[in-house]
C-alpha cells in the first residue's frame, strides 16, 4: 500500500530535508556557472595558480556552489583533480599552514592515490627522491598501497620512532615548510599522471576571523599566499621542472569579504602587512545574490523532481504546492535559497502529518505561525 507521501505528494522522500544538500541540480546561477567554467577551461594546466572567490550572504548557496564546482570538475574535466573541504578544522589550528595542507591530503583516498601513481613512471618517482627525498619515499610506498605511508601523509596519528624507521624516513610532517615539500611532491606526481591541475573548493573562509585573533589573521592569509606561490618560491621547484598548478575557489560571506578587503586593507595601509599581496593574487570573484521569482520556482521544481516517484506525470511539477504558495515563499524569503528550502520543508512535513492533500498559502501561514515564524512577506526593494 502506498504511503500518503507517495500517493498524494508523488514523492518517495522529503526533497527539502536537511539544512544543506549538495545533490539536487542547481537553480539559476547561469552567469556564475559560465564564469567558473571559463576559469576551469582557461586555468587548467597553466604554469600559474589561480585565486578565485565565491562571495555571498549567509544562505545564498556558497557551499552548494562550491560543491557544484567540485562536481563539475570531477565529471567534466579528467585532467583536474578536485577536492572540496572546509578551510579550518573544528579545533583551533596551532599551525595554520600545516593544518591546511594536511586537510588537502585528508581528502584523498588511498585507492585514488594508487590509481594515480600507477600512471606515474618508476623513473619519475626515483627522480622525485633525488629532489625531495623523503616525500619521494612516501609516494613510492603509496604506489604500492602502503597504508602506513597513507596514514603518515594524512597526519592520521602521531608516529613513533619505530614506525618512522619502518617507513624509511627521519622527519615528521610537523611544520608548514615540511608540509609544503609533500604538497609540491603531490603536484609533481599529479602532472606525471597527466593531471594538469589540483582544484581546491574551500568553504568557510570567514572562520579565520572567528577562530583567530589579531596578527594571526594576517598570518593565515600570508600563509595562503605562500602556498599560492609554492612553485615559484620553493627552493626545489625549479629542479622538478614541471608540476600541476592549483586552482583555488574560496567561499566567503559578504561580512568576511568586507573585513578582508576593507577593514584589514585599511589597517595595513598605515602599518603594512600581507593582505594586499594576498589580494593582488586574486583572479576572479563570483557574487551570489538572491534568486528571482522564476529561479525560486525552478529551485522548488528541481528539488521535487529529484525525489519524484517513478511514472510521475510532469504536467503538474509543483505538486504538492500551489503556484500561489511558490509566489508567497518567494516574497517571504526574498529569494534566499536556504530560507526557501527551509520554508518548503516545514510546510511539507506538517502537511504530511496532517494529511493535507494540497499545500496552499493559507495552510502555510498557519504552519509558520505555529512555529513562531513570520507570515508576512518582506517588501521587495
Amino acid at each position: 500500500m502506498k504511503s500518503f507521501l507517495e500517493q498524494q505528494y508523488k514523492l518517495h522522500a522529503d526533497p527539502f530535508d536537511g539544512k544543506v544538500s549538495n545533490f539536487p541540480p542547481m537553480a539559476g546561477r547561469k552567469k556564475q556557472k559560465e564564469v567558473w567554467e571559463r576559469i576551469l577551461k582557461q586555468r587548467a594546466g597553466q604554469r600559474g595558480n589561480s585565486f578565485n572567490f565565491i562571495i555571498g550572504d549567509y544562505g545564498t548557496g556558497k557551499s552548494f556552489t562550491l560543491y557544484k564546482i567540485f562536481e563539475d570538475a570531477k565529471t567534466n574535466y579528467p585532467n583536474i583533480l578536485p577536492i572540496f573541504m572546509p578551510l579550518l578544522s573544528e579545533d583551533t589550528a596551532r599551525k595554520f599552514g600545516l593544518d591546511f595542507i594536511q586537510r588537502i591530503f585528508g581528502r584523498l583516498e588511498l585507492n585514488d592515490l594508487i590509481r594515480l601513481l600507477s600512471r606515474t613512471a618508476s623513473k619519475d618517482l626515483a627522480y622525485l627522491k633525488t629532489i625531495l627525498h623523503e616525500p619521494g619515499i612516501i609516494f613510492e610506498r603509496l604506489k604500492k598501497g602502503d597504508e602506513l605511508a597513507f596514514a603518515f601523509l594524512r597526519g592520521d596519528k602521531p608516529f613513533k620512532d619505530k614506525e618512522m624507521k619502518e617507513l624509511g624516513i627521519v622527519r615528521k610532517i610537523d611544520s608548514t615548510d615540511r608540509a609544503k615539500d609533500y604538497l609540491l611532491a603531490l603536484l609533481y606526481v599529479l602532472k606525471k599522471a597527466n593531471i594538469d591541475s589540483l582544484l581546491l573548493a574551500i568553504d568557510e573562509v570567514e572562520y579565520i576571523f572567528s577562530q583567530m585573533r589579531g596578527a594571526k589573521i594576517s598570518q593565515a592569509f600570508a600563509t595562503l599566499r605562500s602556498i599560492f606561490d609554492l612553485q615559484q618560491s620553493h627552493t626545489r621547484a625549479i629542479d622538478l621542472r614541471v608540476t600541476s598548478n592549483m586552482i583555488f575557489f574560496f567561499g566567503i560571506s559578504e561580512d568576511g569579504w568586507r573585513r578582508l578587503t576593507v577593514d584589514l586593507q585599511k589597517r595595513e595601509r598605515a602599518e603594512g602587512g600581507p593582505i594586499q599581496p594576498f589580494m593582488d593574487r586574486k583572479d576572479r570573484t563570483i557574487a551570489l545574490g538572491p534568486l528571482s521569482e522564476k529561479e525560486t520556482k525552478e529551485l522548488i521544481e528541481l528539488r521535487l523532481k529529484y525525489d519524484r516517484i517513478k511514472n510521475f506525470s510532469s504536467k503538474e511539477p509543483l505538486i504538492p504546492f500551489t503556484e500561489e504558495f511558490v509566489k508567497y515563499v518567494f516574497r517571504l524569503t526574498l529569494g534566499k535559497p536556504r530560507d526557501i528550502v527551509e520554508r518548503c520543508d516545514q510546510v511539507l512535513l506538517d502537511g504530511l502529518e496532517q494529511k493535507i492533500p494540497l499545500i496552499t498559502v493559507d495552510f502555510a501561514k498557519t504552519v509558520y505561525a505555529s512555529h513562531g515564524l513570520t507570515t508576512e512577506p518582506k517588501s521587495i526593494r
